[in-house]
C-alpha cells in the first residue's frame, strides 16, 4: 500500500451517509466548485500524506463502533488508484463505503477517471456531481439538485425514497484540536456568520 493525502478525518459522524461513519476528507480538488462547503480541502499540496495501511489500521480498531467509512473532500477520485486499496480493505472488514465526488457517474463509467471504475466495485452509495450554487436545495447528503445518489448495492435500499425528498439537510457542529467546524450539508452563509460570532465573541 502507498499513501493518501488527507485533509481531515472524523472518527464518528451521522451526517455523512447512513449510520455512524468514519469520515475521511481527502485533500486536493481539481473541480473547485463555486460556493463549495469545504474550500480548505482544494489545495493539492495541503493536508498530510498518510500511509494507507495506517488508515486501514485505524478503521479496523473502530469497526465495532461504526457502520462504514465515507470518502469525501476535496475530491476522493483524484486519488482513486490508491483509494481502491483502502476501499477494498474496508469492505473486507464487513463495513460499507459511501463516496462523494464532484465527477458525474457517466464520466466514471466511461473510464475517464483513472481508477474510478475499480473503485465503484467497492462503493455502496455514490453521491455524484459538482455543487452548483444556483441549484442549492435542502436535500439529504446533497447540496444542489443536479447531484444524484446511486445505490450500487442493496445495503441502503431503504433510503431510496428519502433522497428524493426535500427538507432533509443534516449537519453536525464539531469541536476539535484544529478548531470548530461544520460537517454535513449546511447553509454556507449561516456557517460564516456563526464563525464570525464565535471568533469575535459577539
Amino acid at each position: 500500500m502507498g499513501k493518501l493525502r488527507v485533509g481531515r478525518f472524523l472518527i464518528s459522524s451521522r451526517v455523512n451517509g447512513p449510520g455512524r461513519r468514519f469520515v475521511i476528507w481527502f485533500q486536493g480538488c481539481p473541480i473547485r466548485c463555486r460556493g463549495c462547503l469545504n474550500p480548505e480541502f482544494h489545495d493539492e499540496d495541503g493536508g498530510h500524506l498518510i500511509e494507507t495501511a495506517r488508515l486501514v489500521d485505524m478503521i479496523r480498531d473502530l469497526r465495532d463502533e461504526i457502520e462504514g467509512v465515507t470518502f469525501t473532500g476535496g475530491e476522493p477520485l483524484a486519488q482513486a488508484m490508491e483509494l481502491v486499496k483502502l476501499a477494498g480493505a474496508v469492505k473486507s472488514m464487513g463495513l460499507t463505503v459511501v463516496c462523494f465526488t464532484g465527477y458525474e457517474m457517466d464520466e466514471i463509467l466511461k473510464g475517464n477517471i483513472e481508477g474510478g471504475l475499480e473503485l465503484l466495485e467497492f462503493v455502496d452509495v455514490l453521491i455524484d456531481g459538482p455543487y452548483v450554487e444556483e441549484k442549492s436545495a435542502p436535500l439529504l447528503w446533497r447540496g444542489s439538485t443536479n447531484q444524484d445518489v446511486y445505490f450500487l448495492t442493496e445495503r441502503y435500499a431503504e433510503f431510496r425514497d428519502r433522497v428524493t425528498a426535500c427538507s432533509e439537510m443534516e449537519a453536525e457542529l464539531k469541536v476539535g484540536a484544529d478548531g470548530v467546524y461544520m460537517t454535513g450539508i449546511f447553509d454556507v452563509e449561516f456557517w460564516e456568520e456563526l464563525r464570525r460570532r464565535l471568533g469575535d465573541g459577539s
